[in-house]
């Protein structure tokens, strides 16, 4: 045993092979320790105890495709080399051989993790980007290595290994493999883990399960360590007790199982397919028999005829072969159960989230992002077997002294395509077998057709590059090896650093949204011209190899590369039209210019706008709209103003734009200006700014969520790319390293809590026309006073006054749906499919009001609308302006609360958003400082939670305040500042679950009524034109209502 165990150690490490993929382990554990730094929290360091055992537990996933590439040189070595038979004649032992060759299999397993670990800790401590400890702990990174590396290489390499002698069948190891890091997944999604925000929050049952069946051991990680603080976090090793031990002996006694049941299975003798002796019995007649008939001169066709049955021929013993094999169908099963578990969690979505309607815009979203990457390695895995299935029996040698040898590759191709299309259909027939359980019987036809261009056209593009990289390599080992590699660097997400071009990605998949209102927009024909191009650059490539090969139908050959060569050009052109590349070091200089050139008007006095009326002319089926607009400006302060900084987003194209003082105007031509007044702006006098802005998006340069003009269902945060004065905070450079070589000193802090107040009147006056296409309805910010058609056109004229510089816009076919309630008019504009719960909506917004107004005063608008837009707008549910509220369709329209258990999702946003009707879209602004977002999320969050109370009751309002207190506990960990005082939009988890827990505790501790008097009054006290307040205002509105025995408890709550 120790002869094999050495000799096969010793010849692994021999093979260049082994070496390059040592080599290729060391350096990519050093850019995983030099680049791949994931951000666990705020104050934790990337070489804490509990950052390193997180990355080695999430590195150990590496161990699969370790494991499984030794698995294919070293545990089928005796069978690829015809070996066994020789072997068994050998005295040696069965069980010590096999024991010896797990053994060899399990330590250049745990030797390959550790060349990978060692990289890490290299590049981990070269980088200079990261936050770091000082000195160096070895107990840190050999503790780690230990519960995650060694015990999870004995995992995977013990169930390899008994796929391996059980079936002695390659890609059902690699399945086994792949299947394993789908349970991998699957499980964290129950894990609460850091990296994985869209599982929070998990019930807490499902998280000890999670930590308990968790093979890979992370989850177990995370469930014991939730309790530590960032302290504990950066000086503290996560203890090998409780769950964690459980698990880890659980995946221990595990593995000693399937290493016991490997070795049983073990043979030295190669697996022969049997076959049926009447069978057999039969054959020999039928050859008796004609041996018995007279010798007769067979006749031999080659046309047209002949040719496609020769190649009908080819591809049904590819299909014959393909469909009765068993890896097949066990990649299917695979496919089918990770895609099937996908689309249920997207339905489910938890205990946070209400379930979803099974739509088949959301089942083929999910489809998209899941089935790509595995339908991939199963193509490359079947390529490579059926192009050298003839090679691997022998029979290539009588097969390619055929007439029609030459139609094998076409044959191959056309097997693939079907092959790939036979997937497709698997995941589109799963798709609708769940739209029928969950009773969503809408089939929508579009969006699974996307299925097939995003998935079946690359599959089939890829599929065709692997079949010419295998006929153009000299053995079946060579293919697969450059064909993985082709996968692993044109297929992956790696392309995106190797190839800086989007036109030659043409192998990537589509993850983007599908919407109800586009579908998949711009970007199924961006994809559908790329496509073109991949194809027409295999055409090239299939065609130059022809005529290097062969001279014959040279003219026919020429004429094929030309029209291959034209498509190429046309469609790339087509793709790139409007293309802007990215650099990343450009940006980072124009920020470093902008902050070095621009910063002195941090502390320069700037005008304020004061009156905006604006022309917003949208144009959806061109992707652009046009601004026209001017300003009314004021300059607030003491003193006069002689230079001012005005700034356009640089993606917006300057039309005019024009200051004018007095007698002076002024135009302007770039994206930031800097204006020297001949006259100074004096105190409390005014200017004017006039200016036309034009956008437009292309696909191929991506858009953004919140400029969003799509043919159907814009949404644009309009003001946000409006003409602005001053320095902007936000447009500096936060990476510490960067800022220290480009000179630029310390990064702007926010206003801390207790700075003093400075009085300024930033409130504006808001007059806005939107103009549309005819069959669109165009929703602004404020309320609408007028609406008429002009020029197959729809106007629609928006005013507001004293609110903040912050509108919005929205333009879609909606249907209508409006209600009166006490004088206010309730309008819900939706998407003609998504009208299940419109009435919901109406009548929970119906309680907002009422609620609100009782309580907190009266609504300062006549009207409320609720406009949806599409899913092509991301980063909120649902936002509020002054009186409209915008909702995304996936998350309001989308939701099925019938079968929901306490998810009320419609209660939750309509309570939040109407409440922000008082808190932060009009009627106070808060100063911009720490503690900002106490004064809107908080109070919304808790108006949210009393409205909850008032239709559902106090327990099940209580359910939902305990959910909000396990994502807290979740995030605490990662966070140093938990002060609620001090809550701004960087710990947004402190705004809104702290927030709700706080305010609820406080409702109960001093009751409802009295809080609610303290909200009014500071309401009163301090909204517009008053000063804008700060949290310790509201702190002492609450102090002052309470009883003096609760200070204590109160100040403590709010820190």
């Amino acid at each position: 045993m120790k002869t094999v165990l050495s000799n096969d150690i010793y010849s692994s490490l021999k093979q260049t092979a082994t070496r390059f993929a040592l080599l290729a382990y060391l350096v990519l554990g050093f850019f995983a320790g030099y680049k791949f730094n994931i951000n666990i929290g705020d104050g934790i360091a990337a070489n804490a105890p509990y950052s390193v055992g997180f990355m080695t537990g999430l590195l150990s996933l590496i161990i699969i495709l370790m494991a499984t590439l030794l698995a294919f040189s070293g545990l089928f070595k005796e069978g690829d080399t015809n070996f066994g038979l020789i072997v068994f004649t050998t005295p040696i032992k069965k069980r010590d051989f096999a024991l010896a060759r797990f053994l060899s299999f399990f330590l250049l397993t745990v030797f390959s993790f550790f060349t990978l670990m060692l990289g890490y800790v290299i590049g981990l401590h070269v980088q200079t980007d990261a936050k770091m400890l000082a000195g160096f702990q070895l107990w840190h990174y050999v503790y780690p290595f230990l519960i995650f590396g060694v015990v999870n290489s004995l995992l995977v390499c013990s169930i390899l290994f008994f796929c391996a002698k059980k079936f002695q069948n390659k890609l059902l190891v690699a399945i086994a493999g792949l299947m394993l890091y789908i349970t991998y997944m699957i499980v964290l999604m129950f894990s609460n883990a850091p990296f994985m925000a869209q599982s929070l929050p998990q019930s807490l049952l499902a998280q000890k399960i999670s930590a308990i069946t968790d093979v890979f051991g992370l989850s177990a990680y995370f469930y014991e360590a939730k309790a530590f603080d960032v302290f504990q976090r950066n000086h503290s090793t996560v203890s090998f007790t409780n769950v964690l031990l459980l698990n880890r002996l659980f995946v221990i006694f595990l593995s000693l199982i399937m290493v016991k049941l490997g070795i049983r299975a073990f043979s030295f003798l190669p697996v022969f397919k049997q076959k049926s002796k009447k069978k057999n019995t039969a054959l020999t007649s039928k050859k008796t028999k004609r041996l018995d008939a007279p010798f007769a001169t067979a006749s031999t066709l080659f046309n047209s005829k002949t040719r496609q049955e020769a190649l009908f021929s080819f591809v049904k013993i590819d299909l014959i072969y393909l469909f009765k094999s068993i890896p097949l169908i066990s990649a299917s099963v695979l496919l089918l159960f990770y895609v099937g578990v996908e689309m249920y969690g997207d339905i489910d979505m938890g205990i946070r989230l209400p379930q979803q309607y099974a739509s088949s815009g959301l089942l083929a979203q999910t489809i998209n992002e899941t089935f790509y990457f595995i339908g991939a390695l199963v193509v490359v895995y079947f390529t490579n077997d059926v192009f050298w299935r003839a090679n691997a029996s022998g029979f290539s040698i009588i097969q390619n002294t055929t007439y029609y040898a030459r139609e094998r590759l076409l044959a191959h191709s056309i097997s693939m395509v079907l092959l790939v299309v036979f997937l497709t259909g698997l995941m589109l027939l799963e798709a609708i077998i769940f739209q029928l359980i969950f009773q969503y019987t809408y089939i929508d036809w579009q969006a699974y057709f996307g299925v097939f261009v995003f998935n079946t056209l690359p599959l089939i593009l890829l599929s065709l590059i692997l079949l010419f990289l295998n006929s153009r390599s000299k053995n079946k080992s060579i293919a697969l090896g450059i064909s993985i590699l082709f996968f692993l660097l044109f297929v992956t997400p790696i392309s995106k650093n190797i190839i800086s071009n989007p036109l030659f990605r043409v192998l990537s998949g589509y993850k983007g949204a599908y919407s109800d209102f586009i579908a998949y927009g711009p970007y199924l024909k961006m994809f559908l011209w790329r496509l073109i191009f991949g194809f027409s650059l295999v055409g090239l490539l299939f065609f130059v190899s022809h005529l290097i090969k062969t001279a014959a139908k040279r003219k026919n050959k020429m004429v094929a590369l030309i029209v291959c060569g034209f498509m190429a050009f046309f469609s790339g052109f087509s793709f790139l039209e409007g293309y802007e590349p990215k650099d990343k070091e450009a940006a980072i200089l124009e920020k470093v210019t902008y902050e070095k050139n621009y910063r002195k008007y941090q502390n320069l006095p700037q005008p304020t706008i004061k009156k905006v009326v604006t022309e917003i002319d949208l144009f959806p089926k061109e992707q652009a709209y046009r601004i026209k607009g001017n300003y009314w400006l004021v300059n607030p302060h003491n003193q006069a103003i002689d230079s001012i900084l005005v700034s356009v987003p640089k993606d917006f194209e300057i039309q005019s734009l024009l200051f004018s003082y007095k007698n002076d105007t002024i135009m302007l031509d770039g994206s930031i200006s800097e204006l020297k007044l001949k006259h100074a702006l004096q105190a409390q006098d005014s200017a004017k700014l006039e200016f036309e802005l034009t956008y437009k998006w292309q696909a191929v340069n991506g858009h953004n969520p919140f400029n969003a003009i799509v043919a159907n269902g814009s949404f644009m945060r309009i003001s946000r790319y409006f003409p602005q004065f001053g320095y902007d905070a936000d447009n500096e450079i936060s990476d510490k390293t960067i800022r220290k070589q480009h000179a630029l000193g310390e990064e702007t802090q926010m206003k801390p809590l207790d700075a003093p107040k400075t009085a300024v009147d930033d409130f504006i006056r808001l007059d806005m026309q939107i103009s549309t296409d005819k069959n669109q309805i165009a929703v602004g910010t404020g309320a609408l006073k007028k609406q008429w058609q002009d020029a197959n056109r729809n106007y629609y004229q928006y005013q507001a006054n004293a609110i903040p510089f912050r509108f919005a816009v929205s333009s879609a076919s909606y249907h209508v749906k409006k209600v009166q309630h006490k004088g206010i008019s309730i309008e819900v504009l939706y998407h003609p499919l998504h009208e299940n719960n419109v009435n919901h909506l109406i009548e929970n917004t119906k309680l907002s009001l009422d609620y609100c107004t009782k309580y907190f005063g009266p609504y300062p608008f006549s009207s409320v609308q609720f406009a949806e837009v599409s899913s092509f707008t991301q980063g909120f549910a649902g936002t509020a302006y002054p009186g409209v509220i915008f909702m995304t369709e996936h998350m309001i329209f989308h939701a099925n609360i019938e079968d929901s258990h306490n998810q009320d999702v419609i209660n939750e946003l309509a309570g939040h958003e109407v409440a922000h009707f008082w808190w932060g879209t009009n009627q106070i602004d808060p100063d911009y400082r720490e503690g900002y977002a106490m004064l809107t999320e908080s109070l919304a969050m808790y108006t949210e939670m009393m409205i909850y109370k008032k239709m559902y009751g106090k327990d099940n309002m209580l359910e939902r305040v305990a959910i909000h207190l396990q994502i807290y506990d979740a995030e605490k960990g990662f966070n140093e500042n938990l002060s609620l005082l001090k809550a701004t939009k960087d710990n947004a988890f402190v705004a809104y679950s702290k927030g709700a827990i706080v305010f609820v505790e406080l409702s109960e501790l001093i009751g409802e009524d009295r809080l609610n008097l303290a909200l009014r009054t500071f309401l009163e006290q301090h909204k517009y034109p008053n000063a804008k307040p700060t949290p310790t205002d509201l702190l002492e509105e609450i102090l002052k209502v309470s009883d003096k025995k609760f200070e204590q408890k109160i100040n403590a709550m709010f820190e």
